[in-house]
């Protein structure tokens, strides 16, 4: 499965979370996104997707790791790193 989540959707709010299943722990990185719109006077604005006050209904893409998830997130800022310094 290939997920496209652009820039400009993702935000500054990030939550670990985790579970156990079969006795086993997963830990996850949650990365919450928003929509950016565009209002009728055509100024772009973007938010959480609230039902109601309380009811936050936003877009989030978890990562889950059994043990260690920093090494393949740390992996991808490397390569990040490696194609920025070659422009």
């Amino acid at each position: 499965m290939r997920v496209n989540i652009y820039a400009e959707e993702m935000t500054n709010k990030v939550e670990i979370v985790s579970k156990t299943i079969n006795g086993q722990e997963f830990t996850g990185l949650r990365l919450y996104m928003e929509l950016p719109v565009t209002t009728s006077d055509g100024q772009q604005i973007r938010g959480p997707f609230m039902h109601s006050p309380g009811d936050n209904d936003s877009a989030a893409v978890t990562f889950w790791g059994k043990k260690d998830l920093r090494p393949a997130l740390l992996h991808a800022v490397y390569m990040l790193d490696s194609y920025y310094a070659q422009r």
